[in-house]
């Protein structure tokens, strides 16, 4: 990102009063090392992500990320982060991975979906809890991750 775009994010997170605050990634974020387009790419952006995050105050951040044609949740839950950091990848609404084979992600919870799938994001207010779901054909709920913030 250049320095408006990092600007802007850091102002948005410090002044957020939201309970919820969502980063949408058109490319994963925790997720790196698969050797496509991730943020891994970018060691030192992602790093000051996670500081911007957990340094901001901002509650409930969580990042939706795509363009691998599989979905996965990855979590990554360490200082300076306040709570777990979500990074639920959700792609493949026309297109699929199928033919994918596995590959590194330390931060993987459960499996990964390689299959025509949609995610769903249900924000619970009174819980202040997110529930990350995969669905795929049929609206069958593959997978499901819940977080408290």
């Amino acid at each position: 990102m250049g320095a408006a775009q990092w600007e802007w994010l850091e102002k948005e997170l410090k002044t957020s009063e939201a309970d919820f605050n969502m980063i949408v990634s058109s490319i994963q974020v925790l997720s790196g090392e698969h050797g496509f387009e991730t943020w891994g790419n970018f060691p030192h952006e992602v790093n000051r992500l996670i500081e911007l995050i957990g340094s901001s105050g901002a509650r409930g951040v969580m990042v939706l990320s795509g363009d691998r044609h599989i979905s996965e949740f990855s979590r990554m839950d360490s200082e300076p982060l306040l709570y777990p950091l979500v990074d639920f990848t959700s792609s493949g609404l026309t297109h699929a991975y199928s033919s994918f084979k596995g590959e590194v992600n330390p931060y993987r919870v459960g499996k990964v979906v390689p299959e025509v799938s949609f995610g769903w994001v249900i924000l619970d207010f009174q819980k202040h809890k997110a529930i990350f779901q995969i669905h795929t054909d049929g609206n069958k709920i593959v997978q499901e991750l819940t977080q408290t913030y």
